[in-house]
Order: C-alpha cells, then structure tokens, then sequence
C-alpha cells in the first residue's frame, strides 16, 4: 500500500480563496481608479475644446 504526501505540494502553491478575494477586490479598485482619472482627462479635454470654441466666437 502506498502512502500519500500529508502535504499536497499543489494545494500548497495556490493562494487561498481569501487571497484570490483580495487580489480580485485589488484589481478591481485599480481598475475604477484608472477610469476614474480617464474621464477626469476626457472631461477636461471637452471643457478645453469647448473654451477655445466660445472664445473665437
């Protein structure tokens, strides 16, 4: 009969499911700061554009 590892060196090298939570919650608030701070720039942009618009009128 043949014994099994106690510890399975697989399971070992994953994060745990709390960690992929917290490396998912992460990333997600990278990514909504960086849309955040794209339309900020894209809003400006307009009010830019528009500015020069209203002053060559």
């Amino acid at each position: 009969m043949t014994k099994w590892p106690k510890d399975d060196p697989i399971s070992l090298d994953r994060p745990s499911d709390e960690g992929q939570r917290d490396a998912l919650k992460t990333l997600w608030l990278v990514i909504a700061v960086i849309a955040t701070v794209v339309a900020i720039a894209f809003l400006l942009y307009v009010l830019i554009l528009v500015y020069g618009v209203m002053q060559r009128l």
